[in-house]
């Protein structure tokens, strides 16, 4: 049984529950890893690096950061990654890919005077008052603007990028908001900001409380039915 679930776990049953089925129930783990979230995980950390050294006063230089990212590339690197446009775009253009997300964020953000208040920050939260719909989830970034007023970022490294309305409507961040609200007592308002490291662009969204009731209800649906096959011995198909 499941006793936490992630937005991506969820999102994995909503697109194929038999994937769902062999990943989150029968724990197979696949042995390769892809290139692109290999990349994005390198850059996340990066970034990690970068605003721990802000948070404790200093400011790297950007050959620091890449210095960094490529420690990071190096150290993680491992024969299993698997490259589908190998003869276009091998593991050094994805890598020079992952350069390029983080000298664009680096000069667009320098001298990084934003409140940041958590990095990586782990949530526990649940979607009623009870303990039969326990998510979890990790925030990218938390800052605190002053006022209870709070943003709440995500960097994503690929090469796709949402619309505003896209944005707006988008569950992630907003599954994140509701559980960061249940955790964090001074809260008079979030905005959830999406960064698109490939294209340099920022996003931002707020939500009313209806339109997170509406996502908890929804959400709550999906676990339901993820149960329901589950207690039944019904086919994930």
């Amino acid at each position: 049984m499941i006793e936490k679930f992630s937005y991506s776990s969820l999102e994995t049953f909503k697109k194929c529950p038999v994937q769902f089925k062999i990943h989150y129930l029968d724990k197979v783990v696949k042995p390769d890893a892809g290139i692109e979230a290999f990349m994005g995980q390198r850059v996340h950390e990066a970034l990690e690096f970068l605003y721990d050294e802000v948070t404790h006063g200093k400011i790297p230089l950007l050959d620091t950061v890449l210095e960094k990212y490529r420690e990071l590339w190096v150290h993680a690197w491992h024969d299993r990654i698997a490259i589908f446009r190998w003869k276009e775009f091998g593991p050094e253009n994805y890598f020079a890919l992952g350069e390029d997300c983080l000298a664009r964020y680096y000069r667009l953000h320098k001298p990084f005077s934003e409140p940041v208040t958590g990095i990586e920050v782990d949530l526990i939260f649940t979607l009623d008052n009870s303990d039969d719909y326990v998510m979890r989830g990790i925030l990218d970034r938390v800052d605190h603007t002053g006022n209870g007023m709070w943003e709440i970022h995500d960097y994503k490294s690929g090469k796709r990028a949402l619309t505003q309305r896209q944005a707006d409507t988008d569950s992630q961040l907003a599954l994140y908001q509701i559980g960061f609200q249940q955790n964090e007592k001074n809260v008079e308002s979030v905005t959830l900001v999406w960064h698109f490291l490939q294209h340099g662009i920022e996003i931002r969204s707020n939500r009313t409380e209806n339109q997170l009731n509406s996502l908890i209800s929804k959400t709550k649906k999906t676990i339901d039915r993820i149960r329901s096959k589950i207690d039944s011995g019904g086919e994930f198909a």
